[in-house]
């Protein structure tokens, strides 16, 4: 994308999928259609070492694999503001660009909002002598004596690493390869926001580029770490829009790189509904900090991705994601409301079961309840105290005046409203009618929630995947080589008649294939209305028009009247298939299940009868209330719903 192609090596030994969460860093193993997870506890000091310990528990020493990671040191270090020292070099007079950015606000009611910064303060961007007239024309170019002092500056301002973002280089790179030759004597990273995103929109195009180098040195040193343990296998990552980059990719450019766990679940969701037949599933992750959800369809990538209010419009899949996880924190407000997050008790000291908090969770909610055992996180592996659970929803429920039941049941209530929320936005904000699209519920605590949102929002039913706790590294296990490649266009849509279009599409899809020979070939088309600042995205195909005003009908209710259409830019996506999703065995003889133990809630109620996950054979059903228990996460059925094993996961249902 810009900068040249970076091939993949192919694939060799077993698949391996490695993905690190706050609390544990997942493991999924893919050898001959058969599948296995395994789960270590983080580091996340050293995020590095959980994976390397995780890697060392399931391949034998010297053994070739193909690991295939995801990771969040890239977004991590964003969010906690550990960042490079990074200088950015623009046009002399639009330095401070990135500091006036849109006009747009995230809430237009508060007085008091605070707009997000970029990481670069006014001392460390520098000007050049650079200008192109609005025909292209080179008005300005800097001389030998400027970029020579220039650098000077930079090597004055300690910077550790630098973006370089020009008007219009999104058609003329090489006015910033020109800045970047003269600079590279100092022996530090550089980004060219042209060789990162090369489109238009000259604020999203920098912000990226900053963010790209700002998170450079720490993502290539985190890589630099793991490649040389990881051989004779050989270590490469998950882009942000799915599919699988190298090693030396991520290095130069992390920002393509920083959704890459998320990615992982959707690639697994997709492969699921591929089984179950739908074109259309929304996904649900519900972690122990935050719950990301998307929908998942045949093509799910978008480029208008935000990472602490910064736009970063890199090729990603669309997740959305709340402040509600398994270690959300529930609290009294000053109006004696009760909350649930954003607030979360993380992995340390985690919710009051871990032995150190004090603080009821969500998760401490579903112990008080009987939802969860003493003995239920990795089947004893990770052994937890419920009655600290219930003495902290009990201390939450003094302060409301309710009982311990009840205090634990709206800490629920609420939290599913909170993903409600999230999932309306991915559905109903898209145009989509949740009463038509089945819920995929995966992660930690995915299916303790999967009825109670399909309830919610009348969705047909919900599927929990076989190690709900590990999709995302089962995706990672399953994903095809990919890469992305833009051209920018910027021309009216009447000014391409037929064969114009058709010659665009040609050359654009022989550039991508060079990235990845052999792969499959994916074409978007980034169009507006003239006058229109966002663009619809729309499969580049015959007739293009009309694809593009239905695509804005059906978004907006309306078409405008009199208004041309662009083509602004075009999307290729070149990739080799995902592998399918290994089924269950269907060989099993079907017995009749029985609980392996009744559990009564803590704070009241009736027993809830518990079932092993394994021992329930493809084609039988239970009715609830109960619960199905796995290695890695819990699935509620409620009284009045029924549960189906099948051969791609537990549907969960009325009746």
């Amino acid at each position: 994308m810009g900068a040249g192609p970076i091939l993949l090596a192919p694939m060799t030994g077993r698949r391996i999928g490695i993905d690190t969460g706050g609390t544990f860093t997942d493991i999924a193993v893919l050898l001959r259609n058969r599948l296995s997870v395994h789960k270590v506890a983080s580091t996340p000091d050293d995020p590095g070492q959980a994976v390397l310990t995780g890697l060392d528990a399931v391949r034998k020493p010297t053994e070739e694999v193909d690991v295939v990671h995801g990771t969040t040191v890239g977004i991590n270090a964003i969010l906690t503001d550990d960042l490079a020292r990074t200088a950015f070099v623009t046009n002399a007079g639009f330095e401070d660009l990135i500091e006036i950015g849109r006009q747009e606000r995230s809430d237009l009611y508060d007085l008091g909002a605070n707009k997000a910064q970029v990481p670069v303060p006014r001392r460390l961007r520098f000007g050049v002598n650079s200008r192109r007239g609005a025909d292209g024309t080179r008005i300005a170019k800097p001389t030998e004596a400027e970029l020579r002092k220039l650098r000077e500056r930079l090597s004055k301002s300690r910077a550790e690493t630098i973006a370089i973002g020009l008007l219009h280089s999104f058609s003329h790179p090489k006015d910033e390869k020109e800045i970047e030759r003269a600079l590279r004597p100092l022996g530090i990273p550089i980004t060219c926001s042209a060789d990162l995103l090369p489109v238009s929109g000259e604020f999203e195009r920098f912000t990226a580029s900053i963010l790209n180098a700002a998170t450079r040195p720490k993502l290539s040193a985190y890589l630099g770490g793991l490649v040389r343990p990881v051989r004779p296998g050989q270590l490469r990552l998950m882009r942000s829009s799915g599919g699988i980059m190298s090693a030396a990719e991520a290095s130069t450019f992390p920002a393509r790189a920083m959704f890459s766990g998320p990615a992982g679940g959707v690639i697994a969701t997709r492969a699921l509904a591929a089984w179950g037949g739908w074109d259309e599933v929304a996904a649900l992750d519900m972690g122990g900090t935050s719950t990301d959800v998307c929908l998942v369809r045949p093509d799910t990538t978008v480029s208008d991705s935000t990472i602490a209010g910064l736009p970063l419009s890199i090729p990603a899949v669309e997740v959305h994601t709340v402040g509600c996880g398994g270690g959300s924190l529930a609290r009294v407000d000053a109006g004696g409301a009760l909350r649930v997050g954003p607030q979360s008790a993380g992995a340390d000291p985690g919710p009051a079961c871990y032995g150190v908090g004090t603080e009821p969770t969500v998760t401490d909610a579903h112990i008080a309840l009987g939802h969860m055992g003493a003995q239920t996180l990795l089947k004893g592996g990770f052994p937890i105290d419920p009655d600290r659970s219930v003495r902290a929803v009990e201390t939450l429920a003094s302060e409301l005046g309710l009982s311990a039941r009840k205090a634990a049941e709206g800490i629920l209530k609420i939290a599913e409203i909170n993903m409600m929320r999230a999932l309306l936005v991915i559905t109903v904000q898209r145009a989509v009618d949740p009463a038509r699209v089945p819920l995929i519920a995966y992660g930690g605590a995915g299916g303790l929630h999967a009825a109670g949102l399909c309830r919610l929002l009348e969705m047909p039913l919900a599927v929990v995947p076989e190690h709900p706790g590990a999709f995302s590294a089962v995706g990672l296990a399953l994903a095809g080589e990919s890469a992305e490649h833009i051209v920018p266009v910027m021309r009216e849509l009447d000014s391409f008649d037929r064969r114009g279009l058709q010659k665009l599409i040609d050359e654009t899809t022989k550039k991508a294939l060079r990235h990845l020979p052999n792969g499959k070939v994916k074409l978007t088309a980034s169009v507006r209305y003239a006058g229109q600042g966002r663009c619809l995205t729309v499969p580049l195909a015959h007739p293009l028009q009309r694809k593009a005003v239905a695509e804005h009908e059906h978004m907006f209710g309306f078409v405008p009247e009199n208004r041309s259409l662009e083509l602004v830019d075009i999307h290729a996506r070149v990739e080799h298939p995902a592998r399918k999703l290994p089924l269950s065995p269907t060989t099993r003889r079907p017995m009749k299940p029985k609980p392996s133990t009744l559990r009564r809630p803590p704070v009241g109620g009736v027993a809830w009868p518990v079932y092993e996950r394994e021992a329930v054979a493809v084609g039988q059903s239970l009715s609830g209330p109960c619960l199905l228990e796995e290695f890695t996460g819990v699935t509620v059925v409620p009284k009045g719903w029924r549960c189906t094993a099948l051969a791609y996961g537990l549907t969960v249902q009325p009746g």
